[in-house]
């Protein structure tokens, strides 16, 4: 006896509306390798090229970046507080971290490579780094600012010469630019330990400046009978604000005076030509002696002395005399 009905067919495969028959694609690389992930606080960095040599230099130079950024942001921090505090960046500009990365680390022996995949001839690495070996380097810059800070501020505070205390205040801001960018380094690495005792004597450093550059004070000194005198310490007032002995008693500051020759006059082809030697001293409120600047004055008058002398007053402003003696006492001024 013979039964008809329908024949029996296999499962056939399932289709997907998107790929027919195909297979879904495989998972990139990249994608495969961002799956293995580095212990839990560590910087990692994942780099793909066609070796592996190739491939792990651009994972560390990813955890590289990463530090970078931290090194920008402190640079930046301490741009903004050079603005907030005078509203210009102060000493020159913002300091450069010795310590800055680009696409190297300075312990690059301290990254791990964890997982390498090959495929379709290119490699991957996802490389680790923790961050206890990451701040290595910045513990180092951190150590080596403070001891130059602390250094500096006990400088600082023993100095009375002028031109001392001023050149040891900038020693001192600048090392605690690195000082303190060296703690938002680590900060932004994940190490707090506590600044607060450099802090707070940094602090007490910045009140004794200010408490000396308040006292501190540049006067002028003398007779100013002589026409050629009181001219000098007009031009010299618009660039330097002066006081007299009289204003206020002499404590901390400069002393300027004007020791004047008498003029030699002689006959010449142009006319009548005079000569006058001058000299402005620099002197602390005690009388020592802080430096001497000369010059020579001159003027031609056609008719007789009186005009030639009349000239050498009229010189004073027209020629580089303020200009010069201003290169010297723009060192005294307190900063």
């Amino acid at each position: 006896m013979m039964f008809f009905g329908c024949a029996s067919q296999d499962p056939q495969p399932a289709t997907n509306p998107s790929y027919g028959t195909q297979p879904p694609p495989k998972v990139s690389l990249m994608q495969e390798l961002k799956m293995h992930s580095c212990p839990e606080g560590s910087l990692q960095g994942v780099g793909t090229a066609e070796d592996y040599d190739q491939a792990l230099n651009i994972a560390v130079m990813k955890i590289a970046q990463q530090i970078q950024s931290s090194v920008k942001a402190a640079n930046t921090s301490i741009r903004k507080e050079d603005m907030s505090s005078d509203g210009s960046e102060a000493i020159q500009s913002s300091f450069e971290m010795k310590s800055q990365v680009s696409a190297q680390l300075r312990n690059m022996q301290d990254v791990h490579p964890m997982t390498t995949l090959a495929r379709d001839g290119m490699t991957g690495v996802v490389a680790c780094m923790s961050r206890e070996d990451a701040a290595k380097p910045y513990r180092q810059d951190y150590q080596s600012a403070r001891d130059a800070l602390v250094s500096s501020m006990a400088v600082l505070d023993m100095t009375t010469h002028p031109l001392e205390k001023f050149s040891n205040y900038d020693i001192m801001v600048d090392a605690y630019r690195k000082y303190k960018a060296a703690v938002l380094v680590l900060e932004s690495i994940g190490f707090k330990d506590g600044y607060g005792d450099i802090e707070e004597n940094y602090k007490k450093s910045l009140e004794g400046y200010n408490d000396f550059k308040s006292r501190y004070k540049v006067y002028y000194d003398g007779s100013l009978e002589a026409e050629e005198a009181t001219k000098i310490f007009q031009e010299l007032s618009k660039k330097v604000f002066l006081q007299t002995m009289l204003d206020s008693a002499c404590e901390v500051g400069l002393v300027l005076s004007l020791e004047l020759s008498d003029p030699k006059c002689k006959e010449g082809g142009l006319g009548i030509t005079c000569t006058e030697v001058v000299a402005l001293n620099g002197s602390s409120c005690s009388g020592e002696t802080y430096f001497t600047l000369g010059a020579t004055l001159k003027g031609v008058g056609r008719f007789d002395e009186n005009e030639a002398r009349g000239k050498i007053v009229n010189s004073i402003d027209k020629g580089d005399l303020i200009a010069e003696w201003m290169k010297e006492l723009g060192r005294w001024i307190a900063r």
